[in-house]
């Protein structure tokens, strides 16, 4: 059984957001799966609550490492249009994406940890990684004042981790309209704020 989480916090998003990641991973998992989403706000079965208040905004994902067993990890605003059995192929170590299609290249004049990392936390895969997030706890109040997301920390840290196969998946920012995943990470951030307000 595989577990599927993903994470809504606070008022950017809201509740129709997770029952459409959650009826496209019913229609494009085959493969037995278990929906958990990580909210401040838990109403239905499938709610798992913050279990640490101290971690704000897109650090709650860290806590997501102290789940054990096959798990996959989409951010709430990923759009799934086909199958993605393909992303459960491998769940030894840990398996990020790759989004040096997207990003500036790395520059040698910038600080390591202002410098972009290349790899991106908005799917993830695992079994076992609690020593990640024992990590992070040890020293978090530090690591939330340097690291300003879940990305830095994890390559700046050195974590051992292997990329997806990015064949089938697509940033909006690659000026792709279509793929079996598409990435919509900040797109619709204005949107979303004015809608809100």
């Amino acid at each position: 059984m595989i577990n599927v989480y993903t994470c809504l916090w606070g008022k950017k998003y809201n509740r129709s957001f997770v029952e459409k990641i959650k009826d496209k991973i019913k229609k494009h998992l085959t493969l037995p799966h278990k929906f958990n989403c990580v909210t401040d706000n838990p109403q239905k079965n499938y709610d798992l609550p913050i279990r640490y208040k101290v971690l704000k905004g897109m650090f709650i994902k860290m806590s997501l490492f102290e789940y054990t067993g096959p798990s996959l990890y989409f951010d709430i605003d990923t759009e799934i249009n086909d199958n993605i059995d393909f992303l459960a192929d491998d769940f030894s170590g840990l398996t990020l994406l790759n989004s040096s299609k997207w990003k500036e290249p790395q520059s040698d004049i910038k600080f390591k940890i202002n410098n972009n990392t290349l790899v991106n936390t908005s799917i993830m895969r695992w079994n076992d990684q609690r020593h990640i997030f024992k990590k992070f706890m040890e020293r978090r109040d530090m690591y939330l004042r340097v690291y300003q997301a879940t990305d830095r920390f994890l390559y700046n840290e050195r974590f051992d981790y292997q990329c997806f196969d990015m064949d089938k998946i697509s940033s909006w920012k690659e000026q792709v309209d279509f793929n079996s995943i598409m990435l919509y990470n900040g797109k619709y951030n204005n949107e979303l704020q004015q809608a809100n307000n």
